[in-house]
């Protein structure tokens, strides 16, 4: 469905959507992790204090921990909030939806776009091959992660349109 202000953005070039289930599953692995990973925790640290023994094990482990239960929260919330995502990249901008929010951005209208996603396994499991920040000029924010389909196609697209001004071409007519 278009909404207003979408059809002034020019023609339709792809769509994207994002794979919210994943969200949830990936939430619910990593807080597993980090559960477990949080009672093996409390013995070695005990253990390393008691012991005056190096804590870098100790720490590892924490770490671990603290890093799933992250994950698994925030993965969490967003697979409560964003049902429904889906990025439409248009000639003239991007057009955001989730369930109760559509956003129209033109691309002059985004102020800075980064991308600190990495390229290894885990990352890519884990959602953080592609870890794209859109900031609009009104002060709001887009989070684009590897949940999404084809996400690095769309924040290079994004990037290309808003740093070096190359706008996408129109794929399908009509839209």
């Amino acid at each position: 469905m278009i909404v207003p202000g979408e059809q002034e953005l020019g023609g339709f070039v792809r769509r994207y959507q994002t794979d919210v289930s994943r969200h949830g599953r990936t939430g619910v692995i990593s807080l597993v992790i980090g559960v477990a990973a949080g009672a093996v925790a409390i013995p070695i640290v005990i253990q390393t204090f008691e012991e005056s023994t190096s804590g870098t094990f100790a720490g590892l482990v924490v770490g671990v921990a603290l890093l799933c239960l992250w994950s698994g929260i925030t993965n969490g919330l967003r697979y409560t909030s964003r049902h429904g995502e889906i990025y439409t990249v248009r000639e003239g901008g991007l057009v955001y939806r989730r369930t109760g929010e559509t956003r129209v951005i033109p691309w002059e209208n985004i102020r800075k776009v980064s991308d600190s996603g990495q390229n290894n396994a885990i990352s890519a499991a884990m959602g953080w091959d592609v870890h794209c920040r859109i900031k609009v000029r009104d002060g709001k924010r887009l989070l684009l992660t590897g949940f999404t389909e084809d996400a690095a196609e769309l924040a290079r697209t994004i990037q290309q349109a808003v740093g070096a001004g190359t706008r996408p071409a129109p794929r399908e007519r009509g839209l």
